[in-house]
């Protein structure tokens, strides 16, 4: 059998994303083939993403989401902290 990593490419990012009713929600967003954040939302073909190991800001437990690009207001990328 075939192992995953055969089919999708894995480029994680950290993302933040507020909806339209005001929720914010942190995570990891598997661009894939994309390199950036912005071409991931702007050439996906798919209406839906995933977020992984995603947080409430208002909550510690984690867990996996599947949003609706059209519930998004905005999504912003952590940038690593540079020493």
């Amino acid at each position: 059998m075939d192992s995953v990593d055969d089919y999708w490419k894995k480029n994680y990012r950290i993302v933040t994303v507020k909806f339209r009713d005001g929720t914010t929600i942190t995570g990891k967003l598997n661009t894939g083939e994309y390199p950036r954040v912005s071409d991931f939302f702007r050439s996906s073909p798919h209406q839906f993403f995933v977020l992984t190991d995603a947080q409430h800001s208002d909550s510690t437990d984690k867990f996996v989401v599947v949003i609706n690009k059209n519930e998004v207001m905005w999504a912003a990328m952590r940038l690593p902290s540079v020493k």
